[in-house]
């Protein structure tokens, strides 16, 4: 059910309605640390367009899906990345996350053929193979750590993808430390004010070590494939072999790096958090379970090939798709260069806008029952009536998330894989209902572990 839409706004930024709570020098950040999704959800029912204040910078939240829906493609030329972004830059240098314009679109199309559909093929046996041999890594009636399992996994998949055999496990481990730190003291830099970022405060120093970490294990694998050539069909082997349609020049190594950091630290986050969620999930709905199990049963059972057997897995995907809606990214924030207008408000250059894809997906106006997981939400005459910009867990336009085959991929044949053969439950059953939700640009579950059952004796 779309949600109304409110009869259009007048005027300019000064008219419009300001969340409450504001704090002289550190305006709404305390909010945004200590209740950061029940503080975005609120918003809501305060407007179209809310102003809040990140320490002393005004940043214009959408609430409605419309609005987002132009920000990022009817209106995205006159939009560009926001001040999150800027934040990142230290990490991604001028990567495809932060680039803009010319450079993005060139990077791009550099980037894409590899993960187009049609590329994906030849990395599904690799995410079999890595998730068979997790599966075979449990014993009965163990207690696993799901958000350690699901990074393990999908860190697998991506350095397999990324760097195929050119890294040592050594350094393996240091990116396994190093992308919970970067992405948990993210949000938290992000919504701290911009002069603290000078500070040495520890959630600097933590960020600052853990890039510092993931950016010398890429310089140390290109530097290696420079010296050994020989072409691997990974996506590092992609870069090293680009060159720019222009020029003819071939990428830098610097240029390489900030590629394949984005690639690597965006593609390990969000699938790593979406696969936890979709675990818990499943234990906490077992009707749904069910019903994806026999799905996956008859369809991967007949001897297909598994990239084409995923394909078919049409219910598991909406399941797949909910977790998506129920667990997106927390927010995110753009960046006006020329004036536009916005649900009736005039929106001058150079003022940062921003939305939550979690307030946004959990909105009961659109999704009626928005914490019930109902994956027949997605049937298409239900998705229909949805109002633009009503789902954007990899987002929309011309920035729209070029791993997003990939994700699915991973999700997919981790679900085909691993639950035919383990049932996975709340080690303590009322934690099921009061997992907590870490504040970070995707929020991930807090400490929750499960007991893991053999379903059969054998695969």
């Amino acid at each position: 059910m779309a949600k109304a839409v409110a009869a259009p706004a007048t005027g300019g930024l000064s008219d419009l309605p300001v969340a409450p709570g504001r704090l002289p020098l550190l305006g709404h950040s305390m909010s945004l640390l200590r209740r950061p999704f029940s503080f975005l959800q609120s918003l809501t029912a305060l407007g179209d367009i809310v102003r809040i204040d990140i320490g002393t910078l005004p940043v214009y939240m959408l609430t409605r899906p419309e609005l987002v829906h132009q920000i990022l493609v009817t209106q995205a030329r006159s939009i560009k990345r926001g001040i999150l972004f800027e934040r990142v830059r230290p990490l991604h240098g001028n990567g495809l996350t932060v680039a803009e314009g010319q450079a993005h679109l060139r990077q791009r199309r550099l980037l894409q053929p590899p993960l187009r559909p049609s590329g994906i093929g030849g990395y599904v046996e690799t995410m079999h193979r890595n998730t068979q041999a997790l599966a075979d890594s449990w014993h009965e009636g163990q207690t696993i750590d799901v958000g350690q399992v699901a990074t393990d996994l999908i860190m697998a998949n991506t350095t397999d993808a990324m760097f195929g055999t050119s890294v040592e496990p050594a350094a393996v481990q240091t990116v396994r430390a190093a992308v919970p730190a970067i992405l948990d003291n993210l949000m938290v830099r992000t919504q701290l004010p911009v002069f603290l970022e000078r500070f040495p405060l520890p959630v600097n120093r933590r960020f600052e070590a853990a890039a510092h970490d993931v950016r010398r294990v890429v310089d140390e694998v290109i530097a290696h494939r420079r010296g050994h050539p020989a072409g691997e069909g990974d996506l590092i082997g992609v870069l090293l072999a680009a060159r720019d349609p222009e020029t003819g020049e071939p990428m830098s190594d610097r240029q390489i790096r900030d590629e394949a950091v984005g690639i690597f630290i965006n593609g390990i986050a969000t699938t790593a958090t979406t696969l936890a969620w979709f675990l818990h999930q499943l234990a906490r709905n077992p009707g749904v379970e069910e019903r994806l199990l026999a799905e996956v049963k008859t369809v991967c059972g007949d001897g297909a090939p598994l990239d084409q057997a995923i394909g078919r897995l049409g219910y598991t995907r909406r399941v797949i798709q909910e977790i998506l809606r129920l667990h997106p990214l927390l927010m995110l924030m753009r960046r006006t260069t020329r004036s536009l207008t916005l649900g009736g408000v005039e929106i001058p250059a150079g003022v940062e806008l921003g939305y939550s894809p979690t307030a946004l997906h959990r909105d009961p106006a659109v999704y009626p029952e928005p914490y019930r997981l109902d994956p027949d939400r997605w049937l298409p005459e239900r998705v229909k009536p949805l109002p633009a910009g009503s789902f954007i867990a990899f987002g929309e336009g011309r920035h729209r998330c070029i791993g997003e085959h990939f994700a699915w991929a991973e999700l997919l044949v981790a679900a085909a894989a691993l639950l035919p053969r383990w049932k996975l439950r709340h080690a303590d059953d009322h934690r099921a209902e009061e997992v907590r939700e870490v504040n970070a640009i995707h929020p991930r579950p807090d400490r929750l572990s499960m007991v893991v059952t053999a379903r059969t004796t054998g695969r």
